[in-house]
């Protein structure tokens, strides 16, 4: 079976989008996993549908690279949201998007050609309930718990932005040994579904850089969930202010904290293609 597909990329996290309103399309865990690898498929950091949805504007269903399914990745619905506007699927600069981490309101700023550039998206409220993370952990909120690694102690912070993440501060992210502790936290037992994990270096009350082991994926250039948790944890300890720039490998996102929480940044189409499904295994 061919299919059609979009590729985008958000701050350097790549995507494949595939239109799926009539239903028709239904991927199997090893073909998804077979599209986003690099080298052998199309590449990318992950896959979504666009697909028909009875409470929201248009409903966004992801998978992590390895094909399994997930709650919610920032960058990758504003790369939806660039897609489904772009492409006249939806109606207005002002749209809501179902996602299984709940509906996500989306606003649209265009270029002089009237394409979406920038894109905010309202991520909702951080969970801090250790069930609803979800973490095995006791007590009300699961703030700078200790764990000893091969590398060391490590001190996690765990918070939800609609899938589970693990911040870490470090005095400098790119000395670190980023890969083998976020390998280690993504299968920490004290995360029962996995975890994301957000390492943090704070540059001042105003500029954060960020590193981030993705659950399901590994080392990417940008997290949009990631650096939502990463500010909302710093801010919650007093160490950042409410409106914070989160730098990353691929580019810089906005986050703002209020009632609930905002993040503002890119999306680029790269292009368009067809592609043959391999069968199943």
């Amino acid at each position: 079976m061919k299919i059609n597909f979009s590729k985008y990329h958000g701050t350097g996290n790549d995507f494949i989008i595939i239109d799926n309103l009539e239903g028709e399309i239904l991927l199997k865990q090893d073909q998804i996993a077979f599209l986003c690898k690099r080298h052998f498929g199309i590449g990318s950091d992950g896959l979504m549908l666009v697909e028909k949805s009875k409470k929201s504007d248009v409903k966004m269903t992801y998978y992590n690279s390895d094909g399994t399914p997930a709650q919610m990745c920032g960058n990758g619905i504003r790369c939806f949201a660039k897609h489904v506007y772009d492409n006249g699927m939806i109606s207005g600069k002002n749209f809501s998007v179902e996602t299984p981490a709940g509906e996500k309101l989306i606003e649209i700023q265009t270029d002089e050609s009237e394409k979406a550039c920038l894109i905010s998206v309202n991520m909702g409220k951080a969970i801090f309930e250790p069930k609803e993370i979800p973490v095995v952990y006791e007590q009300e909120k699961a703030i700078d718990i200790p764990f000893k690694t091969p590398w060391g102690e490590v001190v996690i912070s765990a918070v939800s932005m609609g899938n589970p993440h693990a911040v870490i501060e470090v005095a400098d992210v790119d000395s670190y040994p980023y890969r083998e502790i976020g390998q280690f936290i993504e299968k920490l037992e004290f995360y029962p579904e996995g975890t994301n994990v957000n390492f943090a270096q704070i540059i001042d009350r105003k500029n954060v850089k960020v590193l981030t082991w993705e659950r399901g994926s590994g080392l990417t250039l940008a997290c949009g969930t990631g650096s939502c948790a990463v500010a909302v944890v710093l801010h919650k300890k007093g160490m950042v202010d409410k409106d914070v720039v989160i730098s990353i490998p691929g580019g810089r996102l906005k986050v703002q904290i209020g009632d609930t929480i905002t993040m503002t940044g890119p999306a680029v189409h790269v292009f368009d293609g067809q592609v043959q499904i391999p069968k199943e295994g």
